[in-house]
């Protein structure tokens, strides 16, 4: 009896203190410091005076979530596996001021533009809005130059996400 209650409590501690598949320190460390730099630079559409909050999440089964919110009647929420999007960031390093970084969905056999995003958009009075599209994006201020230290984080973070499966 005391032996089997010994293994029972060295599995449930084993069980406890290994970190998660996708929850790993490495990847905690890059969301909390991709979201501290989306947080200081949020994007600002100057033209319609509306500033946008990004922030960003892994979960389980490496499902990259995207949070935008803003100072309006909604929020939305982007979730996609990181192995269902391209690698390679669709950008355009050559603007100085290059203030989004996304990502789209890999093409497969049969479609070249897979919509591998799930877009909820909620309302203030709980109506929801759920489509699927392409690709995902988040969007900052680059006036403290962030640019380059999102990409690199960025692609830290998919890297690890997939040394994770």
């Amino acid at each position: 009896m005391k032996n089997s209650v010994f293994s029972l409590l060295i599995l449930l501690l084993l069980i406890i203190t290994i970190p998660s598949k996708s929850q790993n320190n490495n990847v905690r460390e890059s969301v909390k410091y991709i979201n501290a730099l989306l947080k200081e630079n949020p994007y600002l559409d100057s033209f319609q005076e509306i500033t946008f909050y990004y922030s960003i999440d892994i979960i389980t089964d490496n499902e990259l979530i995207i949070k935008m919110e803003l100072d309006g009647p909604f929020k939305t929420l982007y979730r996609s596996k990181i192995s269902d999007l391209d690698p390679v960031a669709q950008n355009n390093p050559a603007m100085i001021a290059s203030t989004y970084i996304c990502w789209n969905c890999k093409s497969t056999e049969t479609k070249e533009n897979n919509s591998c995003v799930i877009n909820e958009t909620v309302y203030e009075g709980g109506n929801k809005e759920v489509h699927t599209s392409g690709n995902i994006c988040v969007m900052f201020s680059n006036e403290n130059n962030v640019y380059d230290k999102l990409f690199d984080e960025f692609d830290h973070l998919f890297n690890e996400c997939k040394g994770n499966k």
